[in-house]
């Protein structure tokens, strides 16, 4: 059976998935969330031509350095000057005041002379100067954020401007996560022999969780066969958005995952993948929920659960669910690559002048941790990619802790 390319895999990903349904979130609550609707501004900011700085506010016709005005009154924030300035009058002004009819500049407090109600121009003033012009900010109309945003602090100042106490928002993703195999234990536990340590799922929740979805902890699942389907239809029929399953997905035979997926009704599009680390990999869907079975080696299992899982859990949530992928130059010189799209574990370099490039790490066993925990981004080497030195540029996919 021949691989299928990573592109093709994830192009059947994402047309499987449906976007999930939104919900209205107040502000306070909606940091870090994903934007269901595109926010549209229903009036102008700032709603009138208002003044950026502390000063005086006149007719540019009247703005020649050495020129003596009278000053008639004052505007405030919140308190305007309802009177139309005449030539050679001024008024006092505030920042975020409105301007007064008949002015249209403001000179800065530091560039006058006063003598009592007279002001004299310590320097000329032209049309628009220190005037912020009605909607500058934002005006009516205007699409300020756009749906499948991830949202900022900055986005909620923006949103609470508009005047919106609350945002239409993707529901998360509820996402089961299960490990299966004999010879797992939880951290934390004293080893027996021929045990290890489940980290698969320390390392899967956060990043999981990082990108928008609920993670609930399946547990672990002995490689047992009827202890095992009886366990995922146990989890199928909860109808998680998301299950992931890791361990069990290669051809050994002790791997049960996919024969008892397919017996429960799990319609598999493909099961190999033409990547590296992660060549067993499944993908499929039953009712609501969306399956993959990723590979139980601790390294395959997050690289397949970044390249593979994140995008689902980003459509899901109504984002681009391509990856972010950047060129670089290589810090050092990386290896050939095989018929397998690899994912390099890989570290930024900055160096002294501030430039950035990628430091390959030539370790490809599937279950060296030490080695992906020094990586914060991959070098995406395509197939049959030959090899390539120092300086040469690469496709980079960076973590979103990178350099952090």
């Amino acid at each position: 059976m021949s691989l299928l390319p990573v592109a093709d895999a994830l192009k059947i990903i994402v047309d499987a998935i449906t976007p999930l349904a939104d919900d209205l979130v107040p502000l306070a609550k909606a940091n870090g969330r994903i934007l269901a609707q595109d926010v549209i501004a229903t009036f102008d900011q700032p709603p009138f031509d208002g003044s950026a700085m502390d000063g005086y506010a006149l007719s540019s016709d009247d703005g020649a350095k050495g020129n003596k005005l009278q000053m008639v009154g004052v505007s405030a924030a919140g308190e305007a000057f309802t009177g139309t300035l005449k030539a050679g009058q001024c008024t006092r002004i505030y920042t975020g005041a409105p301007m007064p009819k008949g002015a249209d500049c403001v000179i800065m407090q530091e560039k006058i002379t006063s003598d009592g109600d007279q002001v004299i121009l310590d320097d000329d003033v032209v049309a628009g100067q220190n005037v912020r012009n009605k909607g500058n900010d934002f005006a009516s109309g205007d699409a300020l954020l756009r749906s499948g945003t991830k949202l900022s602090p900055f986005h909620l100042a923006l949103a609470a401007a508009a005047n919106h106490a609350q945002l239409p928002l993707r529901n998360s993703p509820t996402l089961t996560l299960v490990a299966t195999g004999d010879e797992l234990v939880p951290p934390g536990s004293t080893l027996k022999k021929d045990q290890i340590i489940a980290s698969n799922g320390v390392g899967l929740t956060p990043l999981f969780v990082q990108f928008g979805a609920t993670v609930k902890d399946g547990g672990i699942i002995k490689d047992d066969r009827d202890t095992l389907k009886a366990e995922l239809k146990r989890l199928l029929d909860e109808e998680p958005d998301i299950l992931v399953t890791t361990g069990g997905a290669s051809v050994g035979d002790r791997d049960y995952v996919k024969e008892v997926l397919e017996e429960l009704g799990v319609e598999l599009s493909f099961w190999r993948i033409a990547v590296r680390p992660g060549k067993p990999l499944m993908f499929g869907t039953i009712g609501k929920t969306t399956i993959f079975g990723l590979p139980g080696n601790p390294v395959s299992a997050l690289v397949t659960g970044t390249v593979f899982v994140v995008p689902a859990i980003k459509a899901k949530l109504g984002q681009d669910p391509s990856h972010k992928i950047v060129k670089l130059p290589l810090h050092g010189n990386m290896s050939a690559n095989g018929p397998r799209q690899h994912y390099r574990r890989a570290k930024l370099i900055i160096s002294e002048n501030g430039s950035l490039s990628v430091d390959p790490n030539m370790q490809s066993d599937s279950a060296h941790l030490t080695s992906l925990a020094q990586s914060d981004c991959f070098v995406v080497q395509p197939p049959l990619c030959a090899g390539k030195g120092e300086g040469e540029m690469v496709d980079v996919l960076l973590m979103p802790w990178a350099n952090s």
